[in-house]
């Protein structure tokens, strides 16, 4: 499983880093990718988010169920890449990030949600970046089944 999402990984990673490569400014996003809003899952679901921006730090997931529950905890599982430095023909000896500091995070990891069966549950992660934070929520319905 582990191979796949690396796999899953790199291949998220060369499709962006080419567009952040052309010189455009990044506008800071974060996108849980999976599970989609208003999806049912089971105890056990995988969680799938990206994000870019300058100075990514600290991924956090928070789940509220409709019982007055939550909890918070960081996400594990990421992967972390900067531009590719290049060099222009009017700095042979320069190197430069394009854009500067831009970095893209993807994170892939299961997590439980064994505490929240058949609950309505509100999942949110959320990242530091350049001193503001950028956050992304889901709701879902625990099944407390395998789905």
């Amino acid at each position: 499983m582990e191979a796949k999402n690396l796999m899953v990984a790199v291949t998220l990673l060369l499709l962006v880093l080419p567009l952040s490569a052309s010189g455009e400014a990044t506008i800071p996003y974060i996108d849980i990718k999976y599970p989609t809003d208003g999806q049912t899952v089971g105890e056990t679901t995988n969680l799938v988010v990206v994000a870019e921006g300058n100075d990514l730090r600290n991924p956090y997931v928070t789940i509220k169920g409709n019982q007055g529950i939550g909890v918070s905890f960081p996400l594990k599982g990421c992967v972390y890449t900067s531009p590719v430095e290049t060099t222009t023909p009017n700095q042979t000896n320069s190197k430069s990030p394009v854009p500067p500091y831009t970095k893209h995070m993807y994170c892939s990891t299961d997590i439980s949600l064994s505490s929240f069966q058949n609950q309505k549950v509100e999942l949110s992660v959320s990242i530091s970046e350049s001193g503001r934070t950028l956050s992304d929520s889901v709701g879902l319905y625990v099944s407390g089944q395998c789905a």
